[in-house]
């Protein structure tokens, strides 16, 4: 007896993006590719990785980054930034410093478009562990 087999609805353009969450886009006269750290990688750049998580935790109450704050983040961890987008773009370090304000934009931007999951998991994290232990990780109190 015959089965009639549904066919699967079509993938929207966000199921993709979560599938195949890599970006090419054009930096001067390269195509360069940005992707998902893995990780591996995520291991090898700790401490770049840790330096935006607990400046990006400091700027969020609610785990809500918007651009601005992205970018004062970076500002502050500008060696720990290149490092990330270099890696995530199979670049060298010294091409990234040779972007311009327009190119570097595009390629942070991009960088976040298809990072920022794995960094607000990290913020989220953070928060939640302040939440639940707020004497813990917060201010020291002032004595009385």
């Amino acid at each position: 007896m015959a089965r009639r087999i549904k066919r699967p609805e079509a993938l929207s353009a966000d199921d993709l993006t979560v599938l195949q969450p890599n970006r090419v886009l054009p930096l001067g006269e390269r195509t360069v590719t940005v992707r998902e750290l893995g990780f591996f990688e995520s291991l090898r750049l700790h401490s770049e990785i840790a330096a935006l998580v607990a400046d990006l935790v400091e700027r969020t109450d609610d785990g809500n980054i918007d651009l601005g704050r992205l970018h004062r983040v970076c500002a502050q961890h500008p060696d720990a930034t290149i490092r990330l987008l270099a890696q995530v773009s199979d670049q060298s370090v010294e091409f990234v410093h040779s972007l311009n304000a327009a190119q570097g934009d595009l390629l942070l931007l991009t960088f976040w478009a298809v990072n920022a999951d794995f960094f607000l998991q990290r913020v989220i994290a953070a928060l939640e562990l302040r939440h639940a232990a707020p004497g813990a990780t917060g201010p020291l109190s002032s004595p009385p």
